[in-house]
């Protein structure tokens, strides 16, 4: 499978749930960019769901870090939330690569920083391995948040194998 194949097959992903897809740049990056909104009850929150994954020809610390930078911005931008109390965004930053370097890994599984309203989790999926490498642990703030994006990212990002 090529890192664009597995761009594509995530798109499909996306729509099925009710993103609205499209092709969109994402800082200096060309991605297919998912967008939905969720109310969390439990949080009684709305959520803003922003999924970018682009293919790179090889993922490093740099790449992971920028990305989800990028990510960031661009989540903030195009949903124009109003983030607070009672809107917030989360969003994935998909780097996707046959050639991922051990430093990109462990930037992608860190645990996520906490922006106003707003998180970014990048993900790193590496096809030499067939490996998603994403933080996937438990968090004190923001729990009924950290559960929905848990949920999003396991449908959306799949083991390469498993597509």
């Amino acid at each position: 499978m090529t890192p664009e194949e597995y761009v594509a097959a995530t798109g499909q992903r996306m729509a099925a749930d009710g993103c609205e897809v499209g092709p969109d740049q994402v800082g200096r990056m060309p991605a297919l960019v998912g967008i939905r909104k969720d109310f969390l009850a439990i949080a009684l929150s709305r959520i803003h769901l922003v999924t970018a994954v682009a293919a790179f020809p090889q993922v490093t610390y740099t790449e992971v870090h920028g990305f989800t930078s990028d990510v960031s911005a661009y989540a903030k931008q195009r949903t124009g939330a109003l983030r607070g109390l009672q809107s917030g965004v989360g969003a994935f930053a998909v780097l996707v690569s046959d050639q991922v370097a051990p430093e990109a890994i462990a930037a992608a599984t860190a645990k996520p920083k906490i922006e106003f309203a707003t998180e970014v989790r990048p993900a790193v999926v590496d096809l030499s391995t067939g490996v998603v490498h994403a933080f996937t642990g438990s968090k004190f703030f923001g729990a009924a948040l950290n559960g929905h994006l848990r949920r999003k990212l396991q449908a959306y990002v799949v083991p390469p194998l498993q597509h």
